[in-house]
């Protein structure tokens, strides 16, 4: 979850547990003015059916319901992820009457306010935008294009954090996707932190950033990151992370995007 100065609360991403961990942390579907999407897969976009379907059909608290005429929380992912994520949940969302007699008259747009992009990058090695540029209620991301499963639009995240025009700031998402040294390095200069998926399993056709190549990456690097999506035999490893300059994300965790640290 990112809360930004003045409240407003984004998920990136919401997978199957997210209801559960939402709950648990003390908030309300209603308490999330938006999500942001990094790619299609169950453990990132399975809770959105759930939320969906609460915000349009329940009030809560002094937000009502926005088939009632209550807001309508705000969605930000790829045009290319949008896709794949509205091919998840039509299969639920889809049916809704107009009373004309269609049944399945649902779109996306029905339970979200879908931002459009305000800038892309065109196309690089697959056939859909490099990146699209989001900006909305204090809000500016970077989805761009990464490399998970090869050939599945998925997206790291860059969102623009500080308040100095002349040095933009970003705090980096990896999503999921295998490791970039190489761009991960270049834009190290304008980078509080680093968040990055990470595995200690190495396969045929990683699709994750495994970690001996994340310690690999140059000590500049590697002392702004914080791994996330980790194994749950974490305590195996946590010698080597530690000793390799890395931050740990774990439930309940709270950072300061702009400075970088940890704050709870």
């Amino acid at each position: 979850m990112v809360t930004l100065r003045d409240g407003k609360r984004w998920l990136i991403d919401c997978g199957r547990q997210a209801p559960d961990q939402l709950h648990a942390a003390g908030y309300a579907w209603h308490d999330i003015h938006g999500q942001i999407i990094t790619h299609c897969h169950g453990d990132h976009v399975f809770g959105l059916e759930d939320f969906a379907f609460v915000r349009y059909f329940e009030t809560h608290a002094e937000v009502m319901a926005s088939s009632r005429g209550g807001p309508l929380p705000k969605y930000i992912s790829h045009s290319a992820v949008r896709d794949e994520v509205w091919e998840t949940l039509a299969p639920s969302l889809r049916y809704l009457q107009d009373g004309r007699g269609n049944l399945r008259c649902g779109t996306l747009q029905h339970f979200f306010d879908v931002i459009a992009s305000a800038a892309s990058e065109p196309p690089r090695k697959n056939p859909w935008n490099h990146s699209e540029t989001f900006e909305v209620d204090g809000l500016r991301v970077v989805t761009r294009e990464n490399e998970h499963v090869p050939g599945k639009p998925s997206c790291a995240l860059e969102l623009h954090v500080g308040d100095d025009p002349q040095q933009p700031k970003i705090a980096w998402w990896s999503g999921d996707g295998t490791v970039d040294a190489a761009f991960l390095h270049s834009i190290e200069p304008r980078t509080s932190i680093y968040f990055h998926d990470c595995t200690f399993i190495d396969y045929p056709g990683q699709v994750h950033g495994f970690f001996d190549k994340l310690e690999a990456l140059p000590e500049a690097v590697r002392r702004k990151l914080v791994i996330m999506h980790h194994e749950d035999n974490l305590e195996h490893y946590r010698a080597r992370v530690e000793a390799a300059g890395f931050r740990i994300a774990l439930p309940g965790h709270v950072y300061d995007l702009v400075a970088g640290q940890q704050v709870l």
